[in-house]
């Protein structure tokens, strides 16, 4: 994800002035969070503040349909890759031999200042195209999502909306809401979730699974269900955590959650807040290609888990083969380079100490 070391300077900058309107400003989410830590909460009103703000850019946005129009949908089936301006997709892809409503379809939908043809979103698609079983479509939104942060958390909702009506459209031509499975990587997330709102209000029913890749955090974190992600927006929810308190969100959104060391803020073998970030992306992708190497066990927190005191014992696989019956959060340990999956060996603590570097990085 080439443009992310621009998009960190440009989020903590936004950060830094919606901070000093944060003590000001009325809450935007009045619900009680008591159980929050200090930096949880200080996460929490930044992101409100940061909504607040969005509200009044909202009302002095000018038309954004020509924005829309710049959205793009790429297909992509074996070696052959094609794009397809969104206005067109649905007559493109409803040609003969093109798209097939026998498959499922997976989507995938990048972040913020990034495009369809970025590594990760890009290495997730090949992914899933590699196994010659799927419809593989990307999101590319790059116009709308290099915009200044706050103005691209409001392009996520049209982005999503447009999808959506994409989608009603695709299950017209025959194709099955089951059968649609939308992945959002950071912001992406978002707009997948936008996706699943908005058809379920076209179609009155929801899609089949949308799996948020690390949401983003800004503006996200401690959001009604209405204004993110949420485990509403299709029949199964999974999210993989991996850079909260910095660039993705802190609390549970799906109907399951997994928690890669935690959750973050820093991932083993990470410097970077966006090497954290992405990692939640690529342990996806290696689920791909090898479903069983991501175990999480059910637990109430971090800290119990590191304790090994996950009392029931109730274990789950993480990605490609999460199960749509999976509740809960799951947490797991990965290794710190590529192969991430340890397997079952993931699901304890080993140690009977806690691991330095992971304790360090995990904000209580």
């Amino acid at each position: 994800m080439h443009h992310f070391n621009v998009s960190i300077s440009v989020v903590v900058t936004v950060y830094l002035l919606v901070a000093s309107l944060a003590a000001t400003m009325p809450p935007t989410d009045p619900r009680p969070r008591p159980d929050l830590s200090f930096a949880e909460t200080v996460y929490a009103k930044l992101s409100g503040a940061c909504r607040a703000i969005m509200d009044l850019q909202y009302n002095s946005l000018s038309d954004t349909s020509d924005l829309i129009k710049t959205m793009k949908i790429v297909y992509v089936n074996g070696n052959d890759t094609k794009t397809f301006p969104i206005d067109t997709a649905y007559v493109a892809l409803t040609k003969s031999s093109i798209f097939d409503i026998s498959k499922q379809t997976k989507i995938v939908i990048h972040g913020y200042k990034d495009n369809s043809q970025s590594a990760v979103p890009w290495d997730l698609a090949q992914a899933y195209n590699d196994k010659k079983m799927f419809n593989v479509l990307l999101v590319d939104a790059e116009e709308m999502m290099n915009k200044w942060y706050i103005v691209t958390v409001h392009n996520a909702r049209l982005a999503g909306k447009r999808l959506a009506n994409l989608l009603a459209n695709l299950e017209n031509f025959g194709a099955n809401a089951e059968d649609f499975h939308l992945l959002g990587i950071s912001l992406g997330a978002h707009i997948a979730g936008w996706a699943g709102k908005y058809f379920r209000q076209y179609k009155g029913h929801g899609l089949g699974r949308i799996t948020g890749l690390d949401p983003a955090g800004p503006c996200f974190s401690f959001a009604y269900s209405d204004q993110r992600l949420d485990r509403t927006d299709a029949n199964y929810v999974d999210v993989v955590h991996s850079n909260k308190l910095i660039q993705g969100v802190v609390e549970p959104l799906g109907h399951s959650d997994f928690y890669i060391n935690g959750g973050g803020p820093g991932q083993p073998g990470c410097l970077m807040p966006s090497c954290s970030h992405l990692r939640a992306a690529e342990v996806y992708i290696e689920s791909i290609r090898n479903p069983k190497s991501f175990v999480g066990v059910r637990c109430n927190n971090w800290e119990e888990f590191m304790k090994n005191m996950c009392v029931n014992k109730d274990y789950a696989v993480l990605g490609y083969g999460s199960s749509s019956a999976t509740r809960g959060l799951y947490y797991l340990r990965t290794s710190s380079q590529s192969p991430f999956g340890l397997g079952m060996k993931g699901a304890k603590n080993v140690n009977s100490k806690v691991d330095p570097w992971l304790e360090s990085l995990n904000i209580t």
